[in-house]
Parts: C-alpha cells; sequence; structure tokens
C-alpha cells in the first residue's frame, strides 16, 4: 500500500500526539451527555488543518461537580482552550480534564481561597464568599420551583429592599387597604388595592 506526503504527515502527526496531554480549542458542545470537540493545538500550518477529536467525555470535574445527587454543569464555550489527556496513552481516545484562563477567557476577579464566584459574559455574578454570605449580581432573578410546584422563599431576620417591589401586581409603596366599617382600624382591613 502507498501513502502520499499529506498521508505520511497525517499519520506521523497523529502517532505523534500518542499518549501526549495536550491543548486545544473546543468547536462543538453537546449538553447529553456532555461532550465537546476539540481542535488539537499547537499545530504546523504547513501541516494542513489542526485535527479535531470526534465527540469526547468532559471530566465531571472539568465541568462541573458530579456525586451523591449533586449535579452541576458549566458547558464549555466554543471556541473555550481545553487542557486534554489520551485515557490509557491512546491518542483516539480522549478526555477534557479542564480549561485554561487566558487573555481572551480570563478568570472573573474577586474570589479568595475557598470561595466560588460564577460570572458570565454580561458580567451576572454569582458568589458563595467565606463567612457564609452569598451574593447574587444581576438585573433579573427568577426564583421557580421544580415541576410546577409553589416556590417557598424563607427569611429569617432583616430583608432589606432598596428598589419598589411588586406582589400578586401589588406594589408594596405606594398602597392602600379598604377600611372595614366596624372593626379595628389598626387590623381590620381589606385587601390590599395599587
Amino acid at each position: 500500500m502507498s501513502f502520499t506526503d499529506a498521508q505520511r504527515r497525517e499519520i506521523a502527526a497523529i502517532a505523534s500526539l500518542s499518549a501526549a496531554n495536550r491543548s486545544g480549542i473546543v468547536t462543538s458542545w453537546q449538553a447529553n451527555p456532555p461532550m465537546a470537540k476539540v481542535q488539537i493545538m499547537p499545530w504546523n500550518p504547513a501541516d494542513g488543518t489542526p485535527p479535531e477529536t470526534g465527540w469526547i467525555p468532559v471530566l465531571s470535574s472539568a465541568a462541573g461537580y458530579l456525586g451523591a445527587g449533586w449535579r452541576v454543569l458549566m458547558p464549555p464555550m466554543i471556541g473555550a482552550q481545553a487542557f486534554i489527556q489520551p485515557e490509557v496513552g491512546d491518542a483516539q481516545n480522549w478526555v477534557i480534564t479542564g480549561f485554561f484562563f487566558s487573555d481572551v477567557d480570563p478568570a472573573p476577579s474577586g474570589a479568595q481561597a475557598g470561595e466560588i464566584l460564577i460570572e458570565n459574559e454580561t458580567g451576572a455574578r454569582f458568589y458563595l464568599q467565606a463567612g457564609g454570605v452569598i451574593s447574587v449580581i444581576t438585573p433579573t432573578l427568577n426564583i421557580s420551583a421544580p415541576d410546577g410546584a409553589d416556590a417557598t422563599v424563607n427569611v429569617t431576620g432583616s430583608l432589606n429592599v432598596s428598589v419598589e417591589t411588586t406582589t400578586a401586581g401589588i406594589a408594596f409603596t405606594p398602597h392602600t387597604h379598604a377600611y372595614i366599617p366596624g372593626g379595628n382600624p389598626r387590623t381590620q382591613t381589606g385587601e390590599p388595592q395599587g
């Protein structure tokens, strides 16, 4: 069997990848099961187009946490720099084991050791801080229960609200309650009115 020069270069390139950890660029993502395709870098342009892996698994510690009923998934963005490792030295069976921060994808700033900070491209943040403080910075916060159940929010202590708040279409301030004749004016009021 005879090979062309291009085929020989491709065979040599694949063989040179054997058992070596590599980095690359995420080119595709599928959610279920969580898998991605990665274009292997660095690559010599004279060798043609960089090779792309097939669909490869994303290790749970690279994409989130898995275990004891807890699941967190943080899918990689297309273009993210991935660290890939061959399973048992096989260059045809890769696993994504992590991602790199870079000038293109910098780490969010502010988190200290032992804290968790999640930030998206709009600047929205979810921040688990030392001392038990949870900070959420976002223009919209939706809280809902699974499967259409009623959502309950319990607050023990103080709830300080510095913006106008509306419940069931009625603003907290200003609104009025109708007086019920014959009752105690302090306790006998009707439903709130807008």
